[in-house]
């Protein structure tokens, strides 16, 4: 049975590991903290769904139970008539063009407009808008056109300055008890623009996550050399009863 001290040794050593494995995660969040990168990190990509939120913003998305997680992670995509998020979860945020000022829900397109194939273009605004052209004829001319539909508009949040937000998984946050997040949108008096056809690189800086995973294993190889000498000298001091 080993003892508790090393068991929390290898503990930092597993978990500092996994920082560094997920340094180039879309809204990667660090174990403890020790590896949180300077600056967030935008990445280009041709996703039109997939975009970056602005410094201290969380898109939000909804957990099994229904209750709000956060996460910079915008790599989203369109299933069925939702828009999700890479992890399954639905996408929160206010329906059509209404004013944030009622609690965000589970963006979804038209079904009609799903079910017809009638969403060319989907893709999401700067503003957070998730935008789509709809054929159209006109019954008295017959001229076709392209409608733009807004489906909704994503919902963003910040947590109070200071507040540290409760770690789920390597790409999720909570609110911590007793605190409420400050819902909005982007662009609005509160949030910045998102960054379109971009994915967040995470939060986790891979030099200092490196740096930190060889200060575990440097702290785990020395308590280890000691319970080798400890071991040995317990072995000879029985020699010498003997």
């Amino acid at each position: 049975m080993i003892s508790r001290a090393t068991s929390d040794a290898l503990e930092r050593v597993v978990q500092r590991a996994q920082d560094a494995l997920a340094a180039f995660t879309p809204g990667s969040v660090p174990q403890r903290g020790t590896a949180v990168g300077a600056a967030p990190r935008a990445q280009l990509t041709l996703d039109p769904l997939s975009v970056a939120a602005p410094a201290g913003a969380y898109f939000v998305s909804a957990a099994r139970d229904g209750s709000p997680r956060y996460t910079r992670d915008g790599s989203f995509s369109l299933q069925g008539t939702a828009l999700i998020a890479s992890d399954g979860s639905p996408v929160l945020g206010y329906a059509g063009t209404s004013a944030p000022g009622v609690l965000p829900a589970a963006l979804h397109i038209d079904p009609s407009d799903a079910a017809l194939a009638r969403h060319a273009g989907l893709h999401i605004d700067p503003n957070g808008a998730l935008v789509y052209s709809r054929p159209t004829i006109d019954p008295r001319t017959g001229a076709r056109a392209n409608e733009r539909i807004v489906a909704g508009q994503l919902a963003l949040a910040r947590f109070p300055a200071g507040t540290a937000p409760d770690r789920i998984d390597g790409t999720h946050v909570a609110a911590p008890p007793g605190v409420l997040p400050h819902l909005g949108t982007a662009g609005d008096a509160t949030f910045g623009m998102l960054a379109t056809n971009a994915r967040d690189g995470g939060g986790i800086d891979i030099d200092t996550a490196l740096a930190r995973l060889a200060d575990a294993y440097t702290a785990f190889s020395a308590m280890r050399a000691a319970f080798a000498a400890r071991g040995q000298t317990d072995r000879t001091a029985t020699d010498l009863v003997k």
